[in-house]
């Protein structure tokens, strides 16, 4: 069962122990990184639309964010709780395995794990506590987030297990 509160998922990324970084390096560096394979007749934002009936454009904005929210996980030292837009993004992220621990974790330098919630008394609020704070952190690094991907109503814009709309 997904919960649904503040616009966030029920999931926390952690990473494994910290160590000092150069947080603007580090942002520059993930933002800069692209999980579309070039050349490639269907690449990762082509199939993320695709599950999600997101146009390409806003595929394209979805992966922008989740990149942030990598950062955010690298950089903010506390645990980040991403939106239900973002979440999907990790998500299929998460099965490109080469691309998300090999290749985005050389630039991140740590592992950044998706441990989410199991529906454990104090899970919803904890998350929506992280949340609040995750979004603090963006604001501090990124500016105010576009509110269709961070916003209270972004889960609007995720279809509930990658169903497509009928």
């Amino acid at each position: 069962m997904a919960l649904k509160f503040l616009g966030c998922a029920s999931g926390t990324a952690r990473t494994d122990a910290a160590k000092p970084a150069d947080s603007a390096a580090i942002i520059r560096q993930v933002e800069a990184f692209s999980i579309d394979k070039p050349g490639a007749p269907s690449p990762f934002s082509a199939r993320l639309a695709d599950e999600q009936d997101w146009s390409r454009e806003f595929a394209h904005r979805a992966i922008k964010e989740y990149l942030r929210f990598i950062s955010l996980a690298a950089v903010a030292g506390h645990p980040v709780t991403p939106s239900f837009v973002v979440d999907e993004v990790w998500h299929m992220h998460l099965i490109f395995t080469r691309s998300y621990w090999e290749e985005l974790g050389d630039i991140v330098g740590r592992l950044i794990h998706h441990d989410p919630g199991q529906g454990e008394q104090g899970d919803e609020a904890l998350f929506a506590r992280q949340y609040q704070r995750t979004l603090e952190s963006y604001r501090k690094f990124f500016g105010e987030p576009p509110a269709d991907i961070w916003g209270p109503d972004n889960g609007n814009n995720v279809l509930p297990k990658g169903r497509k709309k009928k």
